[in-house]
């Protein structure tokens, strides 16, 4: 009984411990500390200032961030400069007028290459940005104090790049890559961003060949990077500003944290919530790679990519990928020998696996798909689905040793591994390793005569060290437990049971099926427990924004949101626009937003708002084509602006001289070009309008559908709008209002 106990408690506690070592970051240094040392504390102080109020693009707020950023620069004796410029993004269609700000740290090799480190310093509407990105600002003049500390400086300048206008579409990067001189002295490139409000700072994206700068990240011994995250963000469409650098070419590291997500982008991404210690791991590794990069050879020598994953004790793990499938093939041949060995029961084993993964999935997926809102980020959600799912291969187990063996049953298993190491490292280099060592390590165990159980318990904690923390950040942190964050969690779970089988049958001691029946029923407490405990609080929010919208053209005006259909909505939100699905919003405020989302809401009384416009100032015949240029105006108080031209497919467009380039745009932003619908946002419109030029064919005619956005929800006749309650925020671009208007050239 006290050997059964033991191991459960050993390999509890592995799991405890990667699941924690994954999440927590380090304790923050006090301000008391060294003045070259990067300090939490000191950095908080910046932050305070930042992080005060929303402050998007376009507004006395966000001016306000970069007065302040500006001044920190100066009283480091630094020349800050201010880029300003119509930016045109190239990942999305965004444009906007920026306001970059730089800052440049002279080495002791002038002319040479340099270091670049960036954030961005705007935010979105809805809250003051503490995490997304004032962490990032904060932590760079952090940085600079620190390395404006030492009496001998580096080798190689360093260029303090703090973008606008990220959160409208990476704006001030693509206006950085495209018009500023400095963008050609850059040799690496360290980003950072966050996702939360907490957890550790992950190295999540590196540039091409990342062998030579993930050796270079070993120098921090508090590293947290997987080439697992790499190589999968390369698929993922999502974006940071180092996507707009990525046409440059270069060694690049990109850091965020992203636990406690519900936060991102909404009111409590504010100081309060912000765990300090995120912020230290984001500045110790900013300082940290800075100082390395900027004493190192520049640039660097260029590689092929690696596989990098960091364990404790050891650190930052890092080899190249040419390595990953002879390590693989390794792994056949210790599975082979395995096979040869035992052979009795070993297909049952690889059919017993292959159900039970299979039914593990299905659980996720039956259960993930029904959570959604806080319990989608609940870890108590997650041990249910664990338990769940280790009930599942408990009980096919269980079923198989009938026809099968315990060695049978575990050389079975570790035949689904080796596919998987060797699918992995075959089709998707960089990701095999996660499957490959303990692998390796399990089946090298189970050969063995003499000291099986040491190696069963080193394969216990290779697994758990590399896979428990893992599947955690996908799934409860990253993706949520809905149903693909459920799926891969389940999916994990059976996997890493079906591995560790030998010490699993020490505590389940023969009782296989009771051992299903009671992992069944803990699972099914838990989601008890959690369905009644788990709702919408202060601590773990809804989502919400109200839309005002009126149409300049008519007396037609509307409460709503946008985004959503009614069974989606928030309680709070439905009582106040209604989700009457009698009643049918007209059409054009399908035009309110860039991308075409759902308007949902109810007719009221209009306001009369201040109007967008377009006039033409040039209309004229080049190359075949008709070219149309506009002067594009919004109202006092816009923050940003959509124009949609329908009717006639835009052969080419440029905004303030600059073209439109659409080769990199996202897929998802070509199906309304096609339909000749041209679509494009401008944040933070001048005093002075935009200038947009059309061409389209010959004989045709648009219609230019604006929308102009500013911050809050005017007074509404005979419209009382109640307060929040506390279990719901504001998010996004937080409660606007919306003036539509149409024109036709």
């Amino acid at each position: 009984m006290l050997k059964r106990i033991g191991v459960a408690l050993g390999l509890l506690a592995l799991c405890a411990f990667s699941i924690v070592r994954s999440t927590r970051p380090p304790r923050p240094v006090p301000a008391t500390a060294p003045d070259t040392v990067f300090s939490a504390e000191r950095a908080m102080r910046y932050l305070e200032q930042i992080a005060q109020r929303p402050h998007p693009m376009g507004t006395a707020d966000h001016d306000r961030v970069r007065d302040y950023i500006v001044a920190q620069l100066t009283d480091l004796g630094l020349r800050p400069q201010i880029q300003r410029a119509t930016a045109i993004g190239t990942r999305y269609r965004e444009a906007g007028r920026v306001q970059n700000i730089l800052a440049r740290v002279p080495g002791s090799e002038p002319g040479s290459k340099a270091v670049l480190i960036m954030s961005h310093y705007d935010g979105v509407g809805a809250g003051p940005a503490a995490a997304d990105d004032g962490a990032g600002a904060a932590a760079i003049l952090e940085t600079l104090r620190a390395l404006r500390a030492r009496k001998q400086p580096l080798r190689h300048d360093v260029i303090a790049l703090f973008t606008d206008g990220e959160e409208s579409g990476l704006l001030g990067a693509a206006a950085f890559v495209r018009e500023n001189p400095w963008a050609k002295d850059v040799a690496v490139v360290l980003n950072f961003e966050a996702r939360g409000t907490t957890g550790r700072s992950l190295m999540f994206e590196t540039g091409p060949g990342n062998l030579n700068v993930a050796r270079a990240l070993r120098n921090d011994r508090e590293a947290s990077a997987g080439s697992v995250t790499a190589v999968i963000y390369r698929t993922l469409p999502n974006d940071t500003d180092l996507s707009e650098l990525a046409v440059l070419g270069l060694p690049a590291l990109n850091f965020a944290f992203a636990d406690r997500v519900e936060r991102y982008h909404t009111t409590q991404d504010d100081v309060a919530h912000l765990n300090p210690g995120s912020l230290q791991h984001h500045g110790s590794q900013m300082l940290t790679m800075v100082r390395t990069f900027g004493n190192e050879t520049l640039p660097r020598a260029r590689t092929g990519d690696g596989v990098f994953f960091d364990l404790p004790l050891i650190g930052l793990v890092v080899y190249s990928q040419s390595f990953e499938l002879p390590l693989a093939l390794l792994a056949l041949v210790l599975v082979a020998v395995l096979v040869f060995r035992v052979r009795k029961g070993v297909i049952t084993g690889v059919l017993a696996s292959v159900v039970a993964l299979a039914l593990s999935g299905v659980v996720g997926w039956a259960i993930g798909r029904r959570l959604e809102g806080p319990a989608m980020w609940s870890g108590l959600y997650a041990t249910a689905l664990v338990l769940l799912a280790l009930s599942v291969t408990a009980a096919c187990r269980a079923l198989a040793m009938r026809w099968s063996t315990p060695r049978g049953m575990h050389t079975g298993a570790l035949i689904i591994w080796l596919l998987l190491a060797l699918g992995l490292s075959i089709k998707v280099p960089g990701t095999g390793y996660l499957f490959t060592w303990p692998l390796l390590i399990a089946a090298a165990a189970a050969l063995l005569v003499r000291g099986r159980v040491v190696g069963e318990w080193v394969a216990a904690a290779v697994t758990l060290l590399m896979l428990a923390g893992f599947a955690y950040g996908v799934s409860v942190v990253l993706l949520g437990i809905f149903t693909p964050g459920a799926i891969v969690l389940c999916v994990m779970a059976s996997l890493v049971a079906l591995l560790l089988a030998p010490l699993l049958e020490v505590i389940v001691a023969g009782a296989r099926w009771w051992s299903a029946a009671w992992l069944a029923l803990a699972g099914a407490l838990c989601l008890v427990i959690a369905w009644v405990t788990i709702h919408p609080s202060a601590d773990r929010p809804l989502r919400s924004g109200l839309v005002y919208a009126e149409n300049a053209d008519s007396s037609d005006a509307w409460l709503g949101a946008l985004g959503a259909l009614g069974g989606s909505i928030d309680p709070w939100t439905r009582g106040v626009i209604g989700t009457d699905s009698t009643v049918h919003t007209p059409q054009w405020t399908s035009n309110l937003s860039g991308y075409g989302a759902h308007f949902t809401g109810r007719r009221v009384p209009r306001v009369a708002l201040g109007a967008p416009d377009a006039t033409l100032i040039a209309d004229s015949m080049m190359n075949g084509a008709r070219r149309i240029v506009l002067r594009v105006n919004a109202p006092p108080g816009t923050t940003g602006l959509v124009m949609r031209a329908r009717g006639a497919g835009v052969l080419t467009a440029s905004i303030d001289g600059r073209v439109v380039d659409t080769t990199r745009y996202r897929s998802f932003g070509r199906p309304r070009e096609r339909a000749h619908e041209w679509v494009m946002e401008y944040w933070a419109v001048p005093d002075s309008g935009a200038i947009v030029a059309l061409s389209i064919p010959a004989q045709d005619h648009i219609t230019l559908d604006l929308a102009a956005r500013r911050p809050g929800i005017p007074p509404i006749p005979g419209v009382t709008i109640p307060a929040r309650p506390s279990d719901v925020v504001p998010s996004q671009t937080g409660d606007v209002s919306v003036v539509y208007r149409e024109r036709r050239f």
